[in-house]
């Protein structure tokens, strides 16, 4: 009875703390509505509608078993899907924005993104392990009259590297690849320029904080994170991205960190697509002030829609941390991951998902005992609204 009681007064602590955030959240994207549409000016708040602003997002929750049964109850090595055996309520997201554009008035031209995450992937999404709340991107947005348009975003956003995102209805599988949850940044906070100069060539180059997408600087140098879109045909894209810059801490200096890599889309038939994902990436320093740590991979993804409701998605990785800068252990990953899509309604997606994992280490868990590979089966629930 004692416990039950804990449990019920826990959960009510809980919840009353999250209905505080929530409440704190909504005064915040009021204020920023009313400033956007009435404070700036009269007359351009005149010229704004409701239907100038997008209010959208999406619930997520899964189950994981892990077959090894390890004992720490953790699915070892890997992002957000880290409870074995376990329900988690992954995120709710709720996204505010005005979408700028590139042609009309300074109004039309104009635009921000208001993103907020609550769940417990929150605290994983803001590189600061900032618990169940974090604004994953906030920033504001203008379309310069240059040419076709020069996108200007300065604030924290999405980063350029990657194929995967931290939004799970935008990846073909439920659980995230090694290339993003452990080498990849997330977000970045700064001043980004895109530029689409045809419907072939499109560039983007931003001026950032950090790689590992916290919102303050370690250092009083900037960084810099680029990103070339290439369509030669219209089955075909190629995108080409990259990131340099000092990532040590203030005074530390030659401690650059360089990440290079590349993303292949291909549109094998109307109803199937390929994707490969590799990149290179080394941290000067990194180990003990004097050694370099390098880490890279490589992933593949086939992802085939039968109709408008089902789907298969599968990937195949490969994954070295070389000198086990990322995971503690310098260790090879293998993984191979298969995800059957089902949507219910457009708006509700099921996925069933199984994974598995391998290193050439025993870096995950069966039972008490140190293991070298885990199975895992998932599914997941995703509403859109």
């Amino acid at each position: 009875m004692k416990k039950s009681g804990y449990l019920i007064l826990t959960v009510q602590e809980t919840c009353e703390a999250m209905m505080w955030n929530m409440r704190n959240v909504c005064s915040v994207m009021v204020m920023t509505g009313l400033l956007a549409v009435g404070l700036g000016s009269v007359s351009y708040g005149a010229l704004l509608t409701k239907e100038d602003f997008n209010l959208y997002g999406y619930v997520e929750t899964s189950y994981t078993h892990n077959f090894n049964n390890p004992n720490s109850q953790t699915n070892a090595n890997r992002i957000f899907d880290v409870d074995a055996n376990s329900f988690r309520p992954h995120m709710a997201q709720l996204v505010f924005e005005k979408e700028a554009k590139s042609e009309g008035t300074n109004v039309d031209r104009t635009g921000f993104r208001i993103k907020l995450n609550f769940g417990e992937d929150a605290n994983l999404t803001g590189g600061n392990f900032s618990g169940d709340f974090d604004y994953q991107e906030a920033y504001a947005q203008y379309v310069a009259p240059i040419g076709n348009g020069l996108d200007l975003r300065i604030g924290r956003m999405n980063t350029l590297i990657g194929y995967e995102v931290i939004e799970s209805p935008l990846n073909p599988n439920f659980s995230r690849s090694w290339l993003f949850g452990l080498g990849e940044p997330f977000t970045t906070t700064g001043l980004r320029a895109s530029y689409e100069f045809n419907e072939m060539v499109a560039l983007s180059l931003g001026v950032i904080n950090a790689w590992n997408g916290a919102t303050s600087d370690t250092n009083r140098s900037k960084s810099i994170e680029g990103l070339l879109g290439l369509t030669p045909m219209d089955w075909l894209s190629v995108s080409l991205f990259g990131f340099w810059g000092p990532e040590g801490g203030v005074g530390v200096k030659n401690a650059d960190l360089v990440q290079v890599g590349g993303i292949v889309t291909a549109q094998a038939t109307d109803q199937t697509s390929l994707v490969l994902e590799g990149y290179y990436a080394n941290q000067d320093k990194a180990l003990g002030g004097r050694r370099d740590a390098q880490w890279h991979g490589i992933a593949g993804y086939v992802i085939h829609d039968f109709n408008d409701q089902w789907g298969a998605r599968f990937r195949m990785e490969w994954f070295k941390d070389a000198d086990g800068f990322l995971t503690g252990t310098d260790q090879k990953l293998w993984e191979g991951t298969a995800t059957l899509q089902y949507k219910l309604t457009p708006s509700l997606i099921t996925r069933l998902e199984f994974r598995y994992d391998k290193s050439n280490k025993n870096t995950f868990q069966y039972g008490q005992r140190a293991a070298n590979n885990q199975e895992t089966l998932a599914t997941e629930v995703i509403f859109l609204f």
